[in-house]
């Protein structure tokens, strides 16, 4: 990695610091710009009022500055679920990975001992969030736990997750059971389980939902979020359309629906897979799924750890497409109710069927 010794000069310009708690971790974020303190306390606002006491403490450090010169043959990391076009590369070297965005051209250096970001964080604050919360996922990951691509709320300690790939409605429906008052956000888009006292356990990620339009406009308390052009544009557009528009919006729960409606983890109790189409004409229903017998039948909420992740000894995958195995998650999922959402897409009536789980 070239330009050592600019980075090195502006590590002594990080004298701002602020903690940040998930739960039982806590990320101490070192950095030369305190404004993007402020940008990351606005976006976790909704994390400050836990009562668990952190047991680890992870260091990280944000240099803002001007996007470097980069002449390294970076390797690419492959896409998933057939996306196409070079997203971000990576080099390992003596100090750890060097991982770099190719659109915005921050990178990122990922170890065990003080991982470090530089470029323009403060144009990018969405990429230090995932970065933050990386080190969140890997803290986890290390002590065995599987990694869910799923959203999930809470009732009391009582998680429900809903898993399906990208774009399938689960950021959507779970906002949409979020509507009931007893109902708590969890997390949008990962999750965390493994068997923990002889119950599955989950942890969710830090993330705050970030959803299409569709997502906004067909919700009385989140359509306010768009613009009343945008508004009137997108009701222009047929449900089809609508779907599959990609244009993200950030809501922050707290704001929307309430103080003191966001948990961390709990026993997860419940697992929805989401198999609706839009093309169908039957009706939505809900079906138990036995994995003793259908064990790919949760293959949507599989997901790879990624580019970031190391073990314990600071070793990194050496095939980035490595995901754990059905029986991982299996293992991890015993004790929980796994259920199919079939037929057509119809939020309401998920809700009114979920309510009766």
């Amino acid at each position: 990695m070239n330009n050592s010794h600019q980075i090195q000069s502006a590590l002594t310009e990080c004298r701002f610091t602020r903690s940040f708690r998930f739960g039982h971790v806590e990320v101490l974020v070192y950095t030369n710009a305190s404004a993007l303190l402020d940008e990351l306390e606005t976006y976790y606002c909704s994390y400050f009022n836990f009562s668990l006491t952190p047991t680890q403490t992870l260091t990280l450090t944000l240099v803002q500055q001007p996007a470097m010169g980069l002449s390294n043959d970076w390797l690419d990391v492959p896409r998933e679920g057939g996306k196409q076009g070079k997203k971000e590369g990576y080099i390992d070297t003596d100090k750890g990975r060097w991982i770099h965005k190719f659109k915005t051209g921050m990178c990122f250096l990922q170890n065990l001992s003080h991982p470090l970001a530089v470029g323009p964080c403060l144009e990018n604050v969405a990429q230090i969030v995932n970065f933050i919360n990386n080190q969140f996922l890997n803290h986890y990951l290390q002590q065995g736990y599987a990694l869910g691509h799923a959203a999930a709320f809470a009732r009391g300690n009582q998680l429900t997750a809903i898993a399906a790939s990208s774009g399938g409605g689960k950021s959507t429906l779970m906002l949409r059971c979020l509507e009931h008052p007893d109902r708590d956000f969890v997390t949008n888009d990962r999750i965390l389980i493994n068997q923990v006292s002889n119950q599955s356990w989950a942890v969710g990620l830090a993330k705050m939902p970030r959803v299409n339009p569709g997502t906004l406009l067909n919700s009385p308390r989140l359509r306010h979020l768009l613009p009343l052009n945008r508004q009137a544009e997108l009701e222009q557009l047929s449900s089809e359309a609508l779907w599959h528009l990609e244009e993200k919006y950030d809501v922050q729960i707290e704001q929307e629906y309430g103080p003191e409606r966001v948990k961390i983890q709990g026993q997860l109790a419940n697992l929805i897979m989401l198999d609706w189409s839009h093309s169908s004409t039957s009706d939505t229903t809900l079906e138990p799924i036995d994995l003793t017998e259908e064990l790919t039948a949760i293959d949507g909420l599989r997901k790879r750890p990624g580019p970031f992740y190391l073990n314990s000894d600071g070793q990194f995958a050496e095939d980035l497409t490595q995901i754990d195995s059905f029986d991982r998650y299996h293992e991890a999922l015993k004790g929980v109710k796994v259920f199919r959402l079939t037929g057509k897409v119809d939020f309401d009536r998920a809700y009114e069927l979920m309510e009766q789980l």
